[in-house]
């Protein structure tokens, strides 16, 4: 086996070992015998011997958590600057010239300096002022991805970028109410890098992709080359930046426009977060011969991607309120074509980014879709037509109550003081009924609105009384007695229901969709010994990716007296599904995992094809990977990104049919 073969195997041996030691410490589930473990363990020791290479989360050395009391600042070996800037095609063919170059990600994260010295860490550094940043090195050795040590003499210096995926940020989002939520995940990456307690950054999956060689590998074959020294250290165990090669020269010409659209693409399979792409002159001489300015580098180039956007007149703005009563503003404008859809609607997200556009009714608001996806204001001209300037209201609009602007991490937002506010159960109302918590069918929110009005709906546990207001609800307009029946019907049958699903339906914050189902796993599906881990003061923060904010969270929402009252009586209205004791491990499934993609023909939802792949053993996965053993689409001839990357890895290609068969 070959060094380039070694690495790979020991970044397989690591997944699969930290995989069966968390399934067995969390869950009590062994997915492979102690033979098993062992002979891996060994495997893997006996590899990082052999490469000298000690690569990150190798159960082999495990680093502890650090708390520092403040980060200390260094001075850079090397100067850090940014890039100029450039928006179109024809000025990047214009910065190449008759040099190669190579085309790479413009990562959107932290910019992070690392140093090794005879195979060992010594230094990690953010960019800061360019001359000196913060030595976050406590957090470094803890990022998802950085080699401890790796088998290189001398002194090797790599600059790259820390990042959040887009998964990750999306599985962390998801714990988060409303007004904790980051904007996107460089914000979280940023902040999370720069923790003074590494046990939280541990948890966020940082990831560092090196773009740039600094200092060292001048002993290999092209030492001139930025793109050989990159894939050297790509042998040595890091995660390079995806790059491609670009000459102006006719006889080896590339389309810029097709590169440019394949590193969207890419981006998007491997859910790496980027605003644009970096142009590098290839020869490192040459780099150094350009010099730079004040601010940048010559030898580099920044491409920025452009959402296109769209003007229209601003109409008004409106307050709603979402389960944790923050009252959200919205801005309502003209309607606008945006990649083929009718936009009328952006949300402002809170207090300081309305107050930082100045908006006013009648003004022109420029409208693009972020990702998109999201409609978003990105700025505003005003025309002298303008009419009235927008004001925070300071009464609740849903129950008149006075408002309080409140302030945290430097983030203005608006919420109401009443705490028996109708607008925030309905909040409340409509999460506990959404499809991934309770799932009543028929229930809309101008239905619920009106069972509130009435004063039908008081808390989560009158819904299930609501059938002593059958009679009157035949009457209400909109609502007959086939749909009435029908609804209750629906209510009634939400009765049997998963735990998880129903400690996510409560709005406990902090506790999204994931972290209900770690605790699920943990009380094995069981209320009764979820009720005994409140009643003998379970440390929550004990679970996979939880922390001590989600522990005081949950035992402060129970502290509560209305809501262990209403607690203690939905839990007697429910009728729990508690999962097999076993797993099945006499089916094919066992241990495999799968990723899912497209549109689905047989199963009802993608909720219930997770539910049966892990109810016979095996685990769905995000993205395709090496280790990903099926990808499942009804379009297995699709050009998608997921389809291509399986075919590339000789990973089986199935459909719906496939995976029923193979369970059968």
């Amino acid at each position: 086996m070959d060094k380039n073969n070694k690495i790979y195997r020991m970044k397989e041996l690591i997944i699969r070992l930290n995989d069966a030691s968390i399934a067995y410490y969390n869950t009590g589930d062994t997915v492979m015998s102690d033979r098993e473990f062992d002979k891996l363990y060994d495997e893997l020791k006996q590899l990082e011997e052999e490469t000298n290479t000690i690569l990150a989360n190798s159960p082999t050395h495990k680093v502890g958590a650090e708390v520092i009391s403040k980060l200390e600042t260094v001075k850079h070996n090397h100067p850090m600057l940014s890039l100029d800037k450039c928006h179109t095609e024809e000025e990047l063919i214009k910065f190449a010239g008759n040099r190669d170059c190579l085309l790479m990600f413009k990562m959107d994260g932290l910019t992070v300096s690392l140093e090794y010295d005879n195979g060992e860490l010594i230094s990690a550094e953010t960019r800061g002022n360019g001359e000196e940043g913060s030595n976050i090195i406590h957090n470094a050795l803890v990022f998802k991805n950085i080699p401890m040590k790796i088998n290189n003499n001398g002194n090797l210096i790599i600059d790259g970028e820390a990042i959040i995926t887009y998964d990750d940020f999306d599985r962390i989002n998801e714990s988060l109410p409303d007004d904790k939520k980051y904007k996107n995940p460089r914000n979280l990456a940023s902040g999370s890098v720069t923790l003074l307690d590494s046990s939280i950054t541990a948890k966020r999956n940082i990831k560092f992709i090196a773009w740039r060689v600094i200092k060292g590998l001048d002993n290999i074959g092209q030492s001139n080359s930025n793109y050989a020294k990159l894939k050297e250290i790509e042998k040595l165990g890091f995660d390079i930046v995806p790059m491609w090669t670009y000459s102006n020269n006719p006889n080896n010409r590339r389309s810029l426009n097709e590169m440019l659209s394949n590193l969207r693409l890419k981006a998007e399979e491997l859910s790496y977060p980027i605003d644009g792409a970096v142009m590098l002159t290839d020869s490192i001489s040459e780099c150094a011969a350009m010099g730079r300015t004040d601010k940048f580098f010559r030898h580099s180039i920044a491409y920025k991607f452009e959402d296109e956007k769209y003007s229209t007149k601003l109409l008004d703005i409106e307050w709603t309120m979402g389960k944790t009563g923050i009252l959200t503003p919205t801005a309502v404008f003209e309607p606008v074509l945006i990649d083929g859809t009718n936009v009328t609607r952006a949300s402002l997200h809170n207090v300081s980014i309305l107050e930082s556009l100045g908006l006013r009714k009648g003004c022109t608001v420029n409208v693009y879709k972020a990702n998109m996806i999201i409609p978003q204001i990105s700025s505003v001209e005003f025309n002298g037509n303008e009419t009235d300037s927008i004001r925070v209201p300071d009464t609740c609009p849903i129950c008149g109550s006075k408002t309080e602007i409140r302030k945290d991490n430097n983030t203005k937002f608006l919420i109401c003081s009443n705490t028996h506010c109708n607008g925030k159960l309905l909040g409340r109302l409509k999460h506990f009924t959404s499809k991934n918590a309770m799932n009543i069918e028929g229930l809309s929110d101008a239905t619920l609105g009106k069972f509130v009005s009435l004063g039908w709906l008081t808390n989560l546990s009158d819904l299930y009384k609501l059938s002593e207001h059958k009679i009157e609800m035949y009457g209400l307009e909109g609502l007959g007695k086939k749909s009435v029946d029908k609804l209750l019907a629906a209510i009634d049958k939400s009765k049997h229901i998963k735990f998880d699903n129903f400690l996510y339906s409560l709005s406990i914050p902090l506790i999204g969709k994931s972290a209900s189902k770690t605790i699920s796993k943990y009380c094995n599906g069981s209320a009764d010994n979820f009720i005994k881990m409140i009643k003998n003061n379970f440390n929550f923060a004990e679970l996979e990716d939880f922390g001590v904010t989600m522990h005081e969270s949950i035992t402060k929402w129970f502290d509560n007296y209305d809501n262990s009252l209403m607690f203690a009586e939905l839990i007697n209205i429910m009728e729990f599904i508690v999962p097999n004791a076993e797993v099945k491990t006499n089916t094919i499934l066992n241990g495999k995992s799968f990723c899912i993609t497209g549109k689905l023909l047989k199963y009802s939802n993608r909720n219930a094809l997770v539910e049966d792949i892990e109810s016979h053993g095996g685990k769905v996965v995000s993205g395709v990977t090496k280790v990903t053993d099926y990808l499942i689409t009804n379009d297995t001839t699709s050009g998608s990104s997921k389809n291509v990357k399986a075919e590339k890895l000789n990973i089986p290609i199935i459909n719906e049919d496939d995976l029923i068969k193979m369970i059968k």
